[in-house]
């Protein structure tokens, strides 16, 4: 199999190194994400009105992007693996497991005592079952536990899930047509499992006595069966970009897609209700043409050193933020009181902030944390690709070479 990126065309069997320029635009829209992600919360803290905030606000569809990036980085890592490893299933779940829960692990230690998480959440009476089913990774199917422990939690309980049904998937959905019966699929999902949810709360089966209602209606945007749709945008944004000829690999063809994008992520902000399709999904179908635009054509403009760089400890820098957010906002609060009347100023000052603190934080337990365990994992799977294959006894034949 081939796959075209960034103009060249060639085999993702060969090996490629985790820094290669071919997959820089994977990093940059992870920086993009990140961005979006640090963008939402700069404007709930600074609070007002302003000119531009319904768009600073959209950033929070960045956890969506991190999604598509997630499913297409999978289904990419799968081809590869599956060509040359002996168990590419199993070194899946080993670089998976070992790429995000020490870190996650981290989080959970960390706002366990640190300030930040009652800035988030109505509910921090937590007991020994929200830190266990959190550390296990299983926090995303109740609305109290799936966003309680670490901030943002729930996209990795979300992200997680993916992770479980991820092979599957990848040996179901071959092609982008798959793709996009798949996607389709996952909507009909959505509805039947919102509607299913809806049902059952309101006869009281599961998740009785629940307060505030809001609460609930949190929880069914973010849980697995309402993400799935957006998982699915990244498997068919990797199928098309793997169909396109190489003649459609140009700057001109770039920048038409980059345009459509725009246009219509500009037309996916505030659309309230206004919409066919979940939110979500309509912010995901805004990102597959800027993945296959920034695939296809690295514009420096997005891929770029700075971009890509946040976008390598965007992990680390997602679940670091909020407790450097925490600390600045205090801090501002107190020597700054009125920073906070000029709303639009506040947001500014504070993502700058954010960028200028939380960067160094993010990089250290990336340098420390995840990367020593990314080399374990990588470490382990290349000892089991090594291993010999045990013969049975009774196949077994004595050659010169064994004695």
């Amino acid at each position: 199999m081939q796959l075209c990126l960034a103009g060249k065309v060639k085999s993702v069997n060969a090996p490629q190194p985790s820094n290669s320029p071919r997959f820089g635009f994977l990093d940059a829209l992870r920086g993009l994400a990140i961005l979006g992600v640090v963008s939402t919360h700069c404007a709930w803290f600074a609070g007002g009105d302003f000119r531009g905030r319904p768009f600073a606000f959209a950033g929070l569809y960045g956890v969506q992007l991190f999604f598509m990036v997630s499913a297409f980085t999978i289904f990419l890592t799968l081809e590869r693996a599956l060509a040359r490893e002996r168990v590419p299933v199993a070194g899946f779940y080993i670089r998976r497991l070992l790429r995000i829960v020490p870190m996650f692990w981290v989080g959970i230690l960390l706002y366990a005592f640190a300030p930040g998480r009652e800035h988030y959440y109505t509910n921090s009476d937590l007991g020994a079952s929200y830190y266990a089913l959190t550390a296990m990774l299983q926090h995303g199917w109740h609305p109290y536990y799936i966003n309680t422990v670490v901030p943002g939690g729930w996209s990795i309980a979300v992200e997680a899930t993916f992770y479980i049904f991820a092979p599957l998937l990848f040996f179901r959905v071959q092609n982008w047509r798959r793709a996009v019966y798949l996607l389709l699929g996952s909507l009909l999902l959505y509805g039947a499992a919102n509607n299913f949810l809806r049902i059952a709360t309101d006869h009281q089966w599961v998740f009785t006595n629940i307060e505030p209602h809001e609460l609930l209606t949190q929880f069914s945007n973010k849980w697995f069966p309402s993400q799935l749709p957006v998982f699915a945008c990244g498997i068919l944004t990797f199928y098309l970009l793997k169909a396109m000829p190489e003649g459609f690999h140009t700057r001109r063809n770039g920048l038409l897609l980059l345009c459509a994008a725009l246009m219509l992520l500009y037309n996916a902000v505030d659309i309230g209700s206004h919409r066919l399709l979940p939110e979500q999904v309509v912010f995901a179908l805004g990102f597959l043409p800027l993945m296959l635009a920034v695939a296809i054509h690295p514009f420096p403009l997005v891929v770029n050193p700075a971009v890509c760089f946040l976008g390598r400890i965007s992990y680390s820098f997602y679940l670091m933020h909020f407790v450097v957010m925490d600390a600045e906002v205090r801090w501002c609060h107190r020597l700054l009181p009125g920073l906070f009347t000029h709303p639009a100023l506040a947001y500014l000052a504070l993502f700058a902030l954010t960028l200028v603190l939380a960067t160094p934080v993010a990089w250290t337990t990336y340098r420390f944390v995840e990367q020593p365990f990314i080399r374990l994992g990588s470490g382990i799977v290349r000892r089991l690709n090594a291993a010999p294959e045990k013969t049975p006894k009774a196949a077994a034949v004595l050659t010169p070479t064994d004695s």
